[in-house]
């Protein structure tokens, strides 16, 4: 019995022990806990501090450490807080830390995508108010190594930011909905500089190998641009830029295996000022992009960009030097604002045309084969004076760019008035459409351009002396211009030009021009062949223009006007005399030469043409088988041709017959016209005509008042008996010959002579008078002048001789002595008649009777 009371004394004893050891095992890990709850915060900070000590990171503040356990949360913790965190970083110290580990991954051939570790399924909740991240010793930023190379970045002031600052607020980590989200805010100074989320989601549009949804991370970081400007700011003071907006960047990946980034860059109400001057406002922009891992580089697969909204961009005289000194643009371009220029330029807008989308994409995964599309890229620039409203819209469709071509259609129109480029005042339309083809080598750069459209259009044109309500230029047919190395290359043209209702010094008025143009350009010459209609006149021409340096220096060709007939736009201008019917055909040819820097002579030119009619009328006077020619040489020392032309024209006119009453044949001119020194004159050589088998001509003559001629008519051999003839006398014989110098002065439109004598040209000539029924009724009537009559029956007269005076009305006045005898009477016969009547008249009537009664009388009764 005793041997086993003393075994259970013994088993009890050694079971109080153990549960005392036990016990106090408990109360000693209760206290530990206790005493890290307590000191929790200065443990993290010693553990912390020994472990970062040799990169130069301490911890210098931790407080307001809590945890919340709840007894269904695994290891029975719910949610971790902090208050407080404060860094103390030694920048230098860590930059060398950290450096020998960064050379050797520089060493690297390629880069290992990362591979995120898997989160377990629970981590508690965490929320830490504030991470201070207090640095000192800051890196100095090498500006060479940035390779800045603008004077701007070279004054950039550190000090002036406060960089040994940083603050991180509201970090927080928890579950939503069984998906992990992070996120935090970074603080600056007492500004928001970041707003940064990270989330796991789920992508049901990509599977994984397995077949089960891929999992990725998406991060989100926010700033607002005001903040980072005013940082910019205090980098360089120089710049003056401030820009507003939110910036938002998006990125996906998957954790896994990190090697395919989805970037995504978006910032709206965008806007930025320099100098205080807006630029750009409320621009709605988005960039997105996929970055794929490819050796040692990450490449885009492709980059869009999107702008859906931007203010119109406002260019004005205030704005103008701060968009010059932001893009680097010599100030001189603001000069056409200020009021003292001419023109002055009103306000510029420029309004993009929305939306402008472009498309980046690398092929095949090599940077060297990238590509660039855009639907439709473009914009309108607007002027809006006080005169007009002056736009340009540019547009590009179909834009593809590679590194070997550039390639778009594009269109360009302008609505302006021409007096921003010349003097003219005139509202002008200009549109045209094409397609552009740049292809790029190493060593040079070809274009292609085709403009498949254009049309210019200048309406109320009104410049000098010559208006026009409408001008109308177009392109005929499809253009092609290519430039090779910077050469532009020769291409072939079709133009087309029409003006309407164009008027010159308000007397000369054109109804309708218009033309088509054949023309090739080269870098040495422009060449064109043009055929012309001008209202009822038909032209054509051929013309060069030699370049050199791109600037004319020599204009010549050649204009024809083919053979027509008078075209109403020459009569209207200058008139043909009332009664004129002149239906003949023209031609005519010009060649000129103008040298345009040269100090030689100006203008060289040469002209010919001619003129026929078969016949032509004037009142009752008829012509027949008119030809005319003449050549003509023009020379101008100067441009102003008003002061230097002189101008010499030989012609010559041929008319087979003119018939008057009295018909003249052979009729011929022949003249020198010249002009010099501002003054017309003429030389006329010969003017002469054959009429009653003698000729007619005026002597040589030289006119320079055309409104006031003098000169001398000869008349030699005209034969009596076919003057006779003509009046139709019967039983009047005359025979001999008659020559007559008569002085005339053309006064204006009327023509007078003064003192001209007619006369027999050689020994006399015989008068016959027989079976005359005038003669013989005198007789019978007048029995006192029987005697007279009988005489002039057979008058063989030796003199004859008549005084003559025209007077431009027609009316003429004759002195006729007659010296003679008959040689059935002894005595010599002298005949005196004296007659007064209007030529003109007395062609139609014929008729002389009286005034020979009146004639026999006074010989009967001297």
């Amino acid at each position: 019995m005793s041997a086993s009371n003393n075994t259970n004394i013994n088993t009890t004893t050694s079971s109080n022990k153990l549960r005392t050891w036990l016990l106090s095992l408990l109360i000693l890990m209760l206290l530990s806990i206790a005493v890290t709850l307590v000191y929790r915060e200065r443990i993290i900070a010693a553990v912390t501090n020994h472990f970062a000590a040799p990169y130069g990171v301490k911890v210098a503040t931790l407080n307001g450490l809590a945890v919340q356990f709840g007894l269904q949360q695994p290891l029975f913790i719910k949610n971790v807080t902090l208050a407080q965190l404060v860094l103390h970083v030694d920048y230098l110290q860590f930059e060398q830390a950290t450096q020998g580990k960064t050379n050797q991954a520089a060493t690297q051939t390629a880069i290992t995508p990362l591979s995120l570790p898997e989160l377990p399924d629970w981590i508690p909740d965490l929320h830490i108010t504030n991470i201070t991240v207090q640095g000192s010793s800051l890196p100095k930023l090498n500006l060479e190594q940035l390779h800045f190379q603008d004077n701007v970045f070279k004054v950039i002031d550190f000090k002036a930011l406060d960089l040994s600052s940083v603050a991180f607020k509201d970090i927080d980590f928890k579950y939503m909905a069984g998906v992990p989200e992070f996120g935090f805010s970074v603080w600056q100074a007492g500004r928001n500089l970041l707003e940064a989320k990270l989330n796991y989601i789920v992508d049901n549009n990509v599977d994984s190998n397995n077949g089960d949804n891929q999992t990725l991370i998406k991060m989100k970081l926010t700033t607002d641009l005001a903040n980072i400007s005013s940082i910019v700011n205090k980098l360089l003071p120089d710049l003056s830029t401030a820009i507003v907006g939110t910036a938002t960047l998006e990125t996906r990946f998957d954790p896994q295996l990190v090697d395919n980034v989805a970037v995504k860059l978006s910032f709206s109400n965008l806007g930025m000022s320099h100098n205080q001057q807006a630029m750009i406002a409320n621009a709605d922009v988005i960039v997105d992009t996929v970055l794929v891992l490819e050796g040692i580089d990450w490449l885009p697969e492709h980059v869009n960009l999107n702008i859906s909204h931007i203010d119109p961009i406002n260019l004005t005289a205030d704005t103008c030097a701060s968009y010059t000194q932001l893009f680097n643009i010599d100030k001189t371009a603001c000069q056409s604002f200020n009021k003292e220029a001419s023109p002055t330029l009103a306000p510029i807008v420029i309004t993009p045309d929305l939306p402008i989308s472009l498309q980046l994409s690398i092929q095949e995964s090599d940077i060297q084969r990238w590509q660039v599309q855009a639907k439709q890229l473009g914009m309108k620039v607007q002027m809006l004076d006080k005169t007009t409203k002056n736009s340009v819209v540019v547009k590009a469709q179909q834009l593809q760019l590679t590194p070997q071509s550039w390639q778009s259609d594009w269109s360009f129109a302008v609505i302006t008035n021409s007096h921003y480029v010349s003097d003219i005042h005139v509202p002008v339309q200009l549109k045209s459409q094409g397609h552009v083809d740049v292809s790029l080598t190493e060593s040079a750069m070809n274009t292609k351009v085709t403009v498949n459209e254009a049309a210019f259009t200048a309406q109320k044109f009104n410049y000098m002396d010559i208006s026009s309500e409408n001008i109308q230029i177009a392109l005929l047919a499809p253009m092609t211009v290519n430039i090779d190395k910077g050469e532009v290359l020769p291409f072939d043209f079709a133009l087309s030009t029409a003006l309407f209702n164009t008027k010159y010094q308000h007397e000369y008025k054109l109804e309708r021009l218009t033309a088509q143009h054949q023309g090739r350009f080269s870098t040495k010459a422009v060449n064109v062949s043009s055929d012309w209609q001008l209202d009822d006149v038909v032209l054509k021409s051929k013309n060069t223009i030699k370049l050199f340096n791109f600037a004319p220096h020599k204009l010549a060709g050649e204009w024809q006007f083919p053979k027509q007939t008078i075209p109403s736009l020459i009569t209207d201008i200058y008139p043909l005399p009332v009664g004129l019917n002149l239906p003949a055909r023209v031609v005519n040819r010009l060649e000129y030469q103008v040298m345009l820097n040269d100090p030689q002579r100006y203008l060289t030119a040469s002209m010919s043409g001619g003129l026929t009619a078969v016949h032509s009328t004037f009142n009752e006077i008829t012509a027949t088988d008119i030809n005319a020619t003449w050549t003509c040489s023009i020379v101008a020392d100067k441009p102003d041709l008003a002061t230097s032309l002189n101008a010499k024209c030989n012609i010559n006119s041929d008319i087979s017959s003119v018939d008057m009453g009295p018909v003249a044949t052979d009729v011929n001119f022949t003249g020198l016209v010249s002009f010099a020194d501002e003054k017309l004159q003429m030389v006329v050589d010969n003017a002469s005509a054959k009429a009653f088998s003698g000729t007619i001509s005026v002597s040589p003559l030289l006119i320079t008042d055309f409104d006031h001629i003098v000169g001398q008519l000869q008349v030699r051999d005209l034969s009596l008996p076919e003057v006779l003839e003509l009046y139709n006398v019967p039983g009047v014989k005359v025979t001999g010959l008659l020559k007559a110098d008569l002085p005339f002065v053309v006064q204006g439109a009327g023509i007078s002579i003064t003192d001209g004598s007619i006369e027999q040209q050689g020994a006399g000539g015989v008068i016959q008078i027989k079976d005359n029924v005038t003669i013989d009724q005198l007789k019978l009537t007048q029995p006192q002048l029987r005697y007279a009559l009988e005489l002039l029956e057979n008058l063989h007269y030796d003199s004859l001789h008549s005084d003559i005076d025209y007077k431009p009305s027609g009316d003429t006045k004759l002195t006729i002595n007659i010296k003679g005898h008959n040689p059935s009477v002894a005595q010599p016969i002298e005949f005196n008649y004296s007659h007064e009547e209007n030529v003109l008249q007395l062609f139609r009537s014929l008729r002389i009777n009286d005034a020979l009664y009146d004639a026999l009388d006074k010989m009967n009764n001297p």
